[in-house]
């Protein structure tokens, strides 16, 4: 991959990366429904800025790959969406249990 698109994608997938990553306690587990969704919506946020990151520098350093590099690439974006898929059923559950 190419140093020059690595310099500009690693500090926000990093910033980025650590939130996601964040131990549960590190993350100040919320009590109430309120607080369980507006954590969860904060989740997509940033896996969705990721995602968005992560395409950003497909689309700027993919020639450079070699064919591991792809498929590593393509195993987490499939990881990543299926993560936003359990965020958005679990915020569908939360919305439905406080009548939103």
């Amino acid at each position: 991959m190419g140093k020059e698109g690595l310099l500009i994608a690693a500090p926000i997938a990093s910033k980025i990366k650590s939130g996601l990553e964040a131990e549960p306690r590190e993350r100040l587990m919320p009590r109430t429904l309120r607080e369980q969704l507006d954590q969860v919506e904060c989740d997509i946020k940033l896996y969705m800025e990721f995602d968005k990151a992560e395409k950003d520098r497909f689309n700027r350093e993919s020639y450079l790959w070699t064919a591991e590099d792809r498929i590593e690439w393509q195993e987490m974006q499939s990881d990543n969406a299926q993560r936003l898929r359990e965020l958005f059923e679990e915020r569908d559950a939360l919305r439905s249990q406080l009548d939103l």
